[in-house]
């Protein structure tokens, strides 16, 4: 048994469309469909790298953003060298073990050919490269690997466009170097193939807009010379095909300055802690904030100053010496398995701004960085934003719709246990025996309500969450306001339901 894993960035399974996506329409008919399956959070796309290489959620690989403060600077996690910091090539980047270590371990194989940034294509095939498996980086071929297929086959393309934008030859190069490499050696156990677009077309245009249409069309095109290869030969020999993808989109509605906000309240706040800052922020759709020393007393100022604003949504903070949120009022990160010696004291969702903004599409989100408003975004706990899709083919599955909470998280611990190999502790996810064909019971759970919430003297916040086969799974947020705050300070006893 052989798998081929095929992302496909940003995709929301709501799109799927006969006219638009014929293949992957296809695919989901003949295959089965997840059709409750979610991101991990943040539902940031190193994020949910470092999630699909392992198995488990930010509090255990360690990725607990895009970007983050960590070891006395600021890691952007599209740049391996940034993330080099953190550890080393061998050990300390992630925190937790990933498939392709395991696969390298058993003298098994991963190949991984991938158009995302350098940052996450590290991440995703982490343990795989550095043991000389084939892998391919499209923007710089030679950048991972002294692999002789990848050597041997990398020279036979020419450059390609620099930051290409819609990045359809992009696209199209990493199923052509899929095509390359299996005319020049066995296809290994393990193949991830992850493509960059949509998600690129839907920040610069909208999920909506004509182009965005087109890219997905093409999108569409390039996967089905995959599965026209599986169709014809891959299924007979016994390959499983899995489109998915690491997270959805929601519409930017509003934009705001986190960081112009702090400032004018009178705090020293910056992207960098220096001398003159006594807080760093990163700010997105989660806003994260460290402060100098964890001092509590400046983390809930700057909780008080934040919480009455109309696009503060669910807060999160990590855990004090007794085991509470190190913040009054907030949940702890633990809540949505965000709980890392790397993250940030306080944490923050922005919230959704329909309610606010009437003139905002539904669902549509604040938004707090370069992106301008009315077109897709992630990151955050909404629905939209934490959907993905999941289809799932081959003997090995079952065909049709689960129907039960499935995530990321869950696809290394079935790939692994499907090939006969042990799953790491780090794990977090679970085999999703609900697919598999050997399992005749289906191995179904009941479904939980597992929802918390917190309340203030601002409204209360809310935390979707079922509970199913001993595992968590987030379905969104919410936040009601109070029409008059009772004063400018929280409560000082916050209800928390259902923890």
């Amino acid at each position: 048994m052989k798998f081929v894993i095929v992302m496909l960035d940003g995709l929301r399974p709501d799109q799927l469309d006969d006219a638009v996506t014929p293949n992957l329409a296809e695919l989901s008919k003949i295959g089965l469909r997840l059709d409750r399956h979610t991101s991990s959070f943040p539902s940031e796309t190193r994020v949910s790298s470092a999630a699909l290489a392992t198995g488990g959620h930010s509090s255990a690989h360690g990725i607990i953003g895009n970007r983050f403060w960590a070891n006395g600077r600021s890691i952007d996690g599209s740049s391996l060298s940034a993330l080099l910091t953190l550890g080393s090539e061998r050990g300390g980047v992630l925190t937790a073990t990933t498939i392709g270590e395991v696969l390298a371990a058993h003298g098994r194989a991963m190949l991984t050919i991938g158009s995302q940034s350098q940052g996450s294509f590290g991440l995703s095939s982490w343990g795989s490269w550095q043991a000389g498996a084939p892998a391919f980086w499209v923007h710089d071929p030679s950048n991972f690997s002294n692999n002789a297929a990848v050597r041997r086959i990398a020279s036979c393309f020419p450059v390609l466009p620099a930051d290409e934008r819609p990045a359809r030859a992009t696209i199209e190069r990493v199923v052509d170097l899929f095509f390359s490499f299996l005319t020049k050696a066995a296809l290994p156990e393990v193949s991830l193939l992850w493509l960059s677009e949509p998600d690129i077309t839907y920040h610069m245009f909208g999920l909506q807009h004509p182009t965005a249409r087109e890219v997905l069309h093409e999108v569409d095109r390039q996967f089905g010379r995959i599965f026209a290869w599986w169709s014809e030969k891959g299924e007979r020999e016994g390959v499983q095909l899995i489109a998915a993808s690491d997270h959805g989109h929601a519409i930017i509605g509003e934009k705001v300055s986190v960081l112009n906000h702090l400032q004018r309240s009178g705090f020293k706040v910056g992207y960098e802690l220096t001398p003159d800052v006594d807080a760093a922020i990163s700010a997105q759709r989660v806003v994260n904030i460290w402060v100098r020393d964890r001092e509590g007393h400046l983390l809930t100022e700057m909780y008080h100053s934040l919480s009455e604003q109309p696009w503060f949504g669910v807060a999160f903070s990590r855990k004090a010496a007794d085991g509470s949120p190190l913040v009054a009022n907030t949940l702890p990160l633990s809540a949505v398995m965000a709980e890392h010696q790397r993250s940030a004291d306080l944490s923050f969702v922005l919230a959704d701004c329909s309610a606010a903004n009437r003139n905002a599409p539904p669902g549509a989100v604040y938004y707090d960085g370069a992106y301008p408003i009315g077109v897709g975004m992630h990151g955050g706990l909404s629905a939209h934003e934490l959907s993905s899709l999941c289809i799932l083919a081959g003997n090995g599955f079952k065909t049709g719709v689960a129907a039960v909470p499935t995530s990321i998280v869950d696809l290394v611990p079935t790939i692994l246990s499907s090939l006969r190999l042990p799953l790491p502790s780090t794990v977090q996810g679970r085999i999703i025996h609900e697919a598999l064909q050997d399992r005749e019971d289906g191995g179904q759970y009941d479904v939980e309500d597992a929802s918390v919430s917190i309340a203030s003297s601002a409204g209360r916040a809310t935390v979707f969450r079922e509970r199913y086969g001993q595992r968590l799974y987030l379905r969104g947020a919410a936040v009601t306001r109070l029409a008059e705050p009772k004063n400018d300070r929280p409560d000082a006893n916050p209800t928390q339901l259902n923890t």
